[in-house]
Order: structure tokens, then C-alpha cells, then sequence
């Protein structure tokens, strides 16, 4: 996979999910993923390795932003079954899964806590945006920004580490 394709293609995602939830395009954003998860599956030279680390992704995704949204840290908008995260936020989770081993698999070569670091300074980062775009109801307090940043410090390095586990397991 063409790293630089498919940084361009989750980022693509994202703004399409950011304004398109916001502006009540969801279904189309929903579309939209749906279309570039497929290309990647396509163009992927290990589907079952890709498949297991979404599913991975997916569920820790969900756990996460579903916490955080019971937490009363930040509130998604879209489409969901109560009390988890929007169904957009699932494909999300899934298709940054599919960037782990292409744009950025370059963190599976560094040290854990890079991913950590990355996880702690972009992630309330996305999520501010986010709803400062409409996707999100978000109050940007201390408190909140922390724990958001605390949630991805964790996050990112796990499906780092879970990545490069995939990667290290014979193909079955």
C-alpha cells in the first residue's frame, strides 16, 4: 500500500466524517470510508492481518470513545446505539487501524513511548477539532483535554504493539 495514498485517504475520511456529521451528511461520509476501506482491503497485501488488527482496533475504539462519552468528557453526534460511540467513529477506528501498517508504520520501528507522546498531543488535538467542526460537543477544559490525552497516550502504543505482533505472527 502507497503510504503517502493512504495517509491522504484517512485523512480524506476524517474531514469527510468531521463535516460531513456536522452538516448532516453522515450517510455519505459513512459511504465514503466504506469506499476507501474497501480500495485499501483490495490493495493489501495481507488481508487477514489487516482484518484482525481493525477488529482489534474497532473494539478498543469503541470501549474508548464510548467510555470517554459516558464519562461526560466529550459527546459524539451521528447515528449509535446508546450508550456507544456513533457508528462513523467505528469505521474511523477501523480504517486508522489500516494506517498502522502503511503511513504509519514507521512507529512499529521506534520506541513505545514515541507512540505514546503521539497519542497524547494529537489525539485531544483531532478531538477538539472535531468538534469544533460539528461532530463532537466537546468543553475544552483542562480536565478534559487530559484525559483525552491520557486516553490515547494508552491507546496508540497498544495498537502499535498489537500491529507489530500481527506483523511478527506466521501467516495463517
Amino acid at each position: 500500500m502507497n503510504k503517502a495514498l493512504n495517509a491522504l485517504g484517512f485523512q480524506s475520511v476524517w474531514w469527510a466524517f468531521i463535516w460531513g456529521v456536522g452538516a448532516g451528511y453522515e450517510l455519505l461520509a459513512m459511504a465514503y470510508a466504506g469506499l476507501l476501506g474497501w480500495v485499501h482491503w483490495f490493495r493489501t497485501d495481507d488481508r487477514p492481518r489487516e482484518l484482525k488488527l481493525a477488529g482489534v482496533a474497532l473494539g478498543l475504539g469503541v470501549l474508548t470513545d464510548s467510555l470517554l462519552q459516558w464519562a461526560s468528557v466529550i459527546s459524539f453526534h451521528g447515528m449509535a446505539i446508546a450508550p456507544l460511540s456513533p457508528f462513523w467513529l467505528w469505521l474511523l477506528w477501523g480504517l486508522f487501524a489500516m494506517t498502522l501498517n502503511a503511513s504509519l508504520s514507521f512507529l512499529q520501528t521506534q520506541a513505545l513511548w514515541v507512540s505514546s507522546l503521539a497519542g497524547l498531543v494529537f489525539g485531544p488535538v483531532t478531538y477538539y477539532a472535531g468538534a469544533q467542526w460539528g461532530a463532537a460537543q466537546l468543553s475544552p477544559t483542562p480536565m478534559n483535554l487530559a484525559v483525552l490525552g491520557l486516553a490515547w497516550a494508552l491507546v496508540m502504543p497498544a495498537l502499535v504493539r498489537v500491529a507489530q505482533y500481527f506483523s511478527e505472527r506466521p501467516h495463517t
